[in-house]
Order: C-alpha cells, then structure tokens, then sequence
C-alpha cells in the first residue's frame, strides 16, 4: 500500500516533477531543440537610422566668420561653456560630449539621467552683437532645438538673452516655433509661429540675425520670423540650445559679422 511506503511515493512524485519541469524548459530555451533544431529564434535589433551627411555652408559664411566650430577634435569644448537656463541641482548639471565630430546633448549628471532642464553651449568667444549666428542640428529623440544670443549673467536661470526655440512637428505644444527675449531669467515672446514643427532624423539649419534691435529667424534658408525689439539687449555671448533630454546633435555653428 501507498500509505506504508511513503519513499515510493515520494519518490514517484519527484520523477513526475522531473519530467514535467524537464520537457517545458526544452520547450523554452531558445537554444536547441531535442532533435538539434532551433525552436525560438529572438527578431533582430533594428539597425540605428543613419545620420546623412551636414548641410553646406554657403560660402559667404565659410569665408571670414568671427567664429566656426565643426567639433573635428574631442578637445572642441575647451571653447564652450556649459549653462543650465532652468534652476538644476549640482549632480544634474547638463552634459555635452563629441560624437564623431559633432556635438551631441549628452542627457545630466554622472548617471546621464534624462531631463527637461533648458540648456545652453555657448561660445566663450566672440561676444555678438549685431552679426549672424548658424548651426546645423539633427534631432534622434529629443525634439527642441535651438539658438541663444547675446547672453548675459554669472547664473543661467537669471540671464537675460534672447532665444530662438523649436520644436519638433510630433509634439502637441504650440506654438512651434518662437522666438523670446530673456530678461534676469523671465521669458517673453516676441514672435511666434503656428508652423508644423520641424522633422526629426534629418539635417535643419537654423539662423538668428541680429542687427540692434532687428532681429530675423530663418529655418533651412526660409524667413521664419522677423520682430523689432524697442529695448534691445546689450551683446553677449552665442550658443545652442536644447534641453538636457539627449539625442540632439549640432554642427557647423557659425558667428558671421
């Protein structure tokens, strides 16, 4: 009987666990099957979109500018200084690296966490007043992108500057495309367009034109907007702009007089 033999049944049951166990991990594994056959096979990783190469410099520009950055050398960034535009603690403070040869928004802090702070490369030198200033930017996933000019202040979220700031044609917000004066910190817009927002994984060529208190925008050679500031800002310092999201790449700014 069962019942005064309890190692039998105990051990019948382990060999019915056994078997049981045994033949569902052979159907699992997505290694080789019982007759040498694969059964799971994983889909493969889609190949990363490749980024086409930078818009052309008119040669107007490529001759006798104040300053051009093509970030050919890791060392690039020695020219820059990094500004965070939204108040950020110390261990978020945005990151920028060089990406084979272009400038890459490299998300915040040592643990490169993902963040909506505003942020800012700005050339150390020249300081711009009237003249233009152009980048190249292409967006893998971050969606704003844009231009600070004559910049002025010790901390970003106090600084006064104007903005040029984009967006990409997926986002809900509008509106797309606005261009603000920055007064100790306090934004407000002095032009604004309804358009569909940039496309994202393809080159855009943005320029903010500065002739004292004229101001014009122009998006891959387009007139986007034009305003007159009455009380226009002193010169300051020029850069890009984005937020410390990741995934924008810039190229070939340029300050032309």
């Amino acid at each position: 009987m069962w019942y005064r033999q309890p190692h039998l049944l105990l051990t019948s049951l382990l060999l019915v666990m056994v078997a049981v166990f045994g033949g569902f991990w052979l159907a699992l594994r997505p290694g080789q099957a019982e007759e040498g056959g694969p059964i799971l096979q994983y889909p493969p990783e889609p190949p990363a979109p490749t980024i086409g190469p930078n818009p052309t410099v008119p040669a107007g520009l490529a001759t006798g500018p104040l300053f051009v950055a093509d970030f050919a050398t890791t060392d690039s960034l020695a020219a820059w200084q990094s500004v965070a535009l939204d108040f950020v603690l110390t261990e978020d403070t945005p990151n920028w690296v060089i990406d084979n040869g272009r400038l890459r928004q490299d998300f915040a802090g040592e643990l490169r966490n993902s963040s909506l702070a505003q942020v800012a490369l700005l050339a150390a030198a020249p300081v711009v007043g009237d003249g233009v200033v152009r980048v190249s930017f292409y967006d893998e996933f971050n969606g704003v992108a844009g231009i600070v000019a004559r910049y002025q202040g010790e901390v970003g979220y106090e600084a006064s500057y104007y903005r040029v700031r984009l967006l990409k044609r997926e986002y809900e917000a509008t509106p797309k495309y606005v261009l603000e004066k920055v007064v100790d910190g306090v934004a407000t817009p002095l032009a604004t367009v309804e358009g569909p927002g940039f496309a994202p994984r393809q080159w855009h060529v943005i320029e903010l034109e500065l002739r004292g208190g004229m101001l014009q925008v122009r998006l891959d050679g387009k007139l986007l907007m034009e305003v007159t500031d009455g009380q226009p800002l002193p010169a300051g310092q020029a850069g890009v702009y984005t937020r410390a999201i990741g995934g924008m790449l810039f190229d070939d700014v340029i300050i032309a007089p």
